[in-house]
């Protein structure tokens, strides 16, 4: 695998030229604007601190028994077609944006749950299916605006030419000097010079304890970041189709600690749990909350109000009725 790191200075926040709600493409290009395949919900608690406040913010889904599964190296190579009509190397790609008072508490702004039958590069590390499951701190709007010129025949930036400014920010990946590790993300990161996937971002991990599948099998859920233009665009738990099937309940938990922190937000702990009975993935994130104690309240409040206004009762009978704190599809 090559890797490489581009050396920048520290940028407190992730700089793009353009606005939240600036559009560059057809959000279609993003997958389906729903969960509802995976039965997807989210659960957001915040502690009752007043002034330093911790928020866990809970993602549910169940893998859809109908997407494809690689029989083998022959379902991989370019020009497969799986059942569903889609190359088995195709994106399969499905995302909801966050309320907005979850969204001020966690700065999530949408997470998107992404399918690879095949899985993806790099060969022999994650090239088993899995879920990337992107939890991204800007908006689908935003990610239209995130081009590149691309390698042919792959769905991957060029790194060795790019024309835009678009295509250059994947190439800027902040760091900490003089020590050169990337910021706000965890100690021996490195950034992926062939992991930069448009509409999405960099990838960077620790090489030095990603899977092997020379030597053994990927079970537990994997930890990346994203970047772009020198900031974090999305955090990103990879999960081995294995761990969340099967006949028996599963259980990961991971620490976080990020070198340079400049984003408050950032989660200090996940855990992936498997409940094999309901066929639930949760998926949990810990961190410091954006907003506590009477300012919290407040956000509630307000949330609640909307919800009893005739527009929002209105709206709940549409996409994403159901995706509101604490409630569940039936």
């Amino acid at each position: 695998m090559l890797l490489f790191t581009m050396h920048f200075a520290v940028h407190a926040l992730l700089f793009l030229p353009f606005s939240r709600a600036h559009i560059c493409g057809p959000l279609e290009d993003l997958g389906p604007n729903s969960w509802e395949r995976n039965d997807g919900y989210i659960v957001l608690d915040v502690t009752d601190d007043e002034t330093d406040c911790d928020f866990s913010l809970k993602f549910k889904f169940k893998h859809d028994d109908s997407f494809p599964v690689a029989a083998g190296p022959d379902d991989c190579q370019p020009g497969a077609i799986a059942d569903d009509g889609i190359p088995y190397l195709g994106f399969r790609w499905s995302y909801e944006s966050l309320p907005s008072y979850m969204k001020e508490v966690t700065t999530v702004d949408h997470i998107s749950l992404d399918y690879n039958p095949c899985g993806h590069p790099p060969a022999n590390v994650f090239t088993v299916p899995h879920y990337d499951v992107h939890i991204y701190m800007i908006s689908p709007e935003q990610r239209t605006c995130m081009t590149c010129d691309m390698i042919p025949d792959a769905p991957i930036c060029n790194p060795f030419l790019q024309t835009t400014k678009s295509g250059k920010a994947f190439f800027n990946a902040a760091t900490v000097q003089p020590s050169g590790q990337l910021s706000n993300m965890p100690a021996n990161f490195s950034f992926g010079l062939y992991d930069n996937v448009p509409l999405m971002g960099g990838h960077s991990w620790n090489p030095s304890t990603q899977p092997d599948l020379t030597v053994g099998t990927w079970t537990d859920p994997y930890w990346l970041m994203g970047s772009y233009d020198g900031g974090i665009t999305n955090y990103e738990p990879m999960i081995p189709l294995s761990f969340i099937t099967g006949t028996e309940d599963k259980y990961y938990e991971e620490e976080l600690e990020y070198v340079g922190q400049t984003i408050d937000q950032l989660p200090t702990k996940y855990t992936v749990m498997y409940d094999h009975i309901s066929g639930f993935t949760t998926i949990s994130i810990e961190g410091k909350s954006a907003v506590c104690g009477k300012d919290f309240k407040n956000l509630l409040s307000a949330k609640s109000s909307k919800m009893k206004s005739p527009k929002s009762v209105k709206s709940l009978k549409g996409k994403g009725s159901k995706k509101t704190k604490g409630q569940k599809r039936n």
